[in-house]
């Protein structure tokens, strides 16, 4: 046990020398990318490593939506995105980069970086869309990207309040059809993506459980993992907005956008009543 111990502590300090020696960017033991959907569990993926890994969660987000935005809207070119993301890579030089927003450049990282791994951390959506629900209303933003993002998100052109959804018109939510849709299109976008040989699937509730098999998929040393650190940004909200709303409208709903992939990954949960919020 002492000598396991040693030689832990012989290898930590010499990968931190090395890196100390040759940048960050030439000392990274893998390219793991977490690609979870918000309130999923991408804080977790990145608070569950000890300090000895790089990682960061959600980094340089106002720089990447607004490249996003620039890319989408034809202000800026496939190759210059491509560029730009090379860029960010070499500045930040990470090992783990949990973010959502890694989601809306998801095919340039799979192409750029033929190396790099993937998480999809993956939560039911009933919880997932009181958890959405819940940060809001801690955590109102008044960041205008941020605004602009949920708005292109979550939004409708053609968005109408069902009478059973009025509460979310009045708390200064979208449509249930706008959070639902984008719920299963995120997900979907990952699976259709990633190669399955470079792609990990982990619900949010057991990220705990199977954080050693995040860690040996990514390469990293199991020591590297916290396990009490896997559970991290508990939103202390207790308002259950999900249960304002008309019931078999919100399970209509479900049964429209989330039934495939809630039949694939949790199918034992059918309803609302069967959910952990």
């Amino acid at each position: 046990m002492v000598h396991r111990v040693l030689m832990t502590l012989i290898a930590d300090y010499g990968f931190r020398f090395k890196r100390l020696l040759v940048g960050r960017s030439r000392a990274r033991r893998t390219q793991l990318y977490c690609v979870g959907a918000a309130k999923s569990g991408t804080h977790s993926i990145c608070s569950m490593f000890s300090r000895n890994v790089a990682a960061a969660h959600e980094p340089q987000t106002p720089q990447l939506i607004e490249m996003f935005f620039d890319w989408h809207d034809r202000r800026v070119s496939d190759e210059a995105m491509r560029g730009w993301i090379r860029t960010r890579d070499r500045e930040l030089a990470l090992e783990v980069d949990s973010s959502w927003f890694n989601v809306l450049i998801l095919d340039f990282l799979a192409g750029e970086f033929p190396g790099a791994r993937f998480v999809l951390t993956i939560r039911d959506c009933y919880s997932w869309l009181n958890s959405e629900f819940r940060r809001v209303l801690h955590r109102p933003s008044a960041d205008l990207q941020r605004i602009k993002m949920r708005k292109f998100l979550y939004g409708r052109e053609d968005a109408v309040y069902s009478p059973e959804e009025q509460v979310l018109k009045t708390t200064g939510f979208y449509t249930l059809d706008g959070y639902l849709s984008r719920w299963a299109a995120h997900n979907d976008k990952v699976l259709a993506t990633i190669a399955k040989e470079r792609l990990f699937i982990v619900r949010t509730d057991q990220i705990g459980r199977r954080a050693y098999e995040i860690a040996e998929f990514a390469g990293l040393p199991r020591h590297a993992v916290r396990l009490s650190r896997t559970h991290e940004y508990k939103n202390p909200v207790r308002r259950e907005i999900i249960k304002e709303i008309g019931r078999d409208f919100l399970e209509e709903k479900v049964e429209q956008h989330c039934r495939p992939l809630m039949n694939r990954f949790f199918p034992e949960i059918k309803t609302l009543d069967d959910a952990k919020l």
